[in-house]
Formats: structure tokens, sequence, C-alpha cells
């Protein structure tokens, strides 16, 4: 053991001033400062790492998916429900790593259109890749309509609907609609939403859906 810390590089004996390495010539600093080395440096065993190879590795660790100079590594798994709160996304555990990994990768971008259409049309696409199609009616009309009201579903009498509006999804190939999915895709609106509005939601084809048709799957 001794040997080893004689012949290991000195780097922190070598940045003192001359007159002290010119003084160690029993070793004993080389020696001394070798156990701080070791510490702060690492010694060379992966399962001890130094101080230094840390310090190096807390850009991965902050990483939600490999970027350059990473060698294809990322956070670890057990990291990612930290991760997603620090860019304020609290449904994180809706979400297996995979899905995670890649919403908190994409959602910080979106901040800045936060309250808006755009900004829940953009969510919920990266949150799930099952969605093919998103349509969002911020003033879905309200009273009666000739041949496409349905009393008690989406028609009202005497009155207006304020701070309403309506999404309708389209799905790749599912149906129906998952088990599970429907309540998933419902907290991230009601995440995404503005707190003072409410909302219909429906699984279907966007279009049809605004001409009242009745392959349109009605949640309200």
């Amino acid at each position: 053991m001794r040997e080893a810390m004689d012949s290991a590089p000195a780097r922190l004996l070598d940045h003192l001033p001359a007159v002290f390495r010119a003084a160690d010539t029993s070793g004993e600093l080389r020696r001394l400062l070798a156990a701080f080395e070791g510490v702060l440096f690492g010694d060379g065993d992966p399962d001890r790492p130094g101080i230094e190879e840390q310090v190096d590795a807390i850009p991965r660790h902050i990483a939600p998916l490999p970027g350059p100079g990473m060698d294809g590594m990322a956070c670890p798994d057990r990291f990612l429900p930290w991760l997603a709160e620090w860019v304020a996304f609290t449904p994180h555990a809706l979400f297996a790593p995979r899905a995670l990994r890649r919403i908190v990768a994409g959602i910080v971008p979106l901040y800045s259109w936060r309250g808006t259409r755009v900004y829940l049309e953009h969510l919920l696409r990266l949150c799930f890749e099952e969605i093919d199609a998103v349509a969002i009616d911020e003033a879905p009309g309200a009273g009666l309509r000739l041949g496409q009201a349905r009393i008690g579903m989406d028609s009202l009498l005497g009155t207006d609907s304020p701070f309403r509006f309506r999404v309708v999804l389209g799905l790749q190939g599912a149906e129906p609609v998952p088990a599970g999915f429907e309540s998933r895709v419902r907290a991230i609106i009601d995440f995404a939403r503005p707190a003072h509005t409410a909302y219909e939601l429906a699984f279907g084809s966007p279009a049809q859906a605004w001409r009242g048709d009745d392959d349109a799957e009605w949640q309200g």
C-alpha cells in the first residue's frame, strides 16, 4: 500500500511551492496528500468515485435524454420524478420512465404559452404518443342547433357557458379508448387549463365532432 502511494501521481504535491516539495525527502508529505487525492480525484475504483468524478457526472444526472459528450447516458430512472418537479410537471407519477424523459425534455419551451390553447395542444401531444389529432374549441356553441342538438348532453336552454372549452382527441387506431387513458388525459388537461375554466372531452374525429356527428364519444 505504501509503495502504491509513493508511486501515485502527486497532483496536490505538485501544486505546493518548491520549497515544500524539496523538503519532502522522506516522502511523508507525499503520502499524507495522497489520502486527500483519493477522496478528491478517486483511486480508479468505479465503486468509489472521487469528488472530481462526481462533479463531472452532474450534467448527466440532470439530463433527461442523452446529450453531446454524455456517451449515450442520461439521468437514472430514480432521479426522473425529482427532475420533473424541477420543471413543475406535477403529474409525473402517471408516466413510465421512457415517456417521462420525453416530457421533461420537451416541456420547458412550452411554458411561454401556458394558459393558452396552443400550450394544451402541444402538451397533450408531448405526453401521449397515442394521440393522432387534437382539436380545441375555445367557444363551444350553446343552445339548440337544429339537426345537431342532443338534449341534456350538449344543449342549454336560456343560458350560455362562459369559460368553457371543448377538447376532441383522435387516437392512432385505438378503438375503443384504452383503459385508464381517459383519466390520464383529464389529469393533464386539469394540470394545464386555467383554474377558472371547465371543459368537455371527446374521443373521435375532430372534424366529425365539430359537425355534431355521433362518431365522437362524448365525455362531458
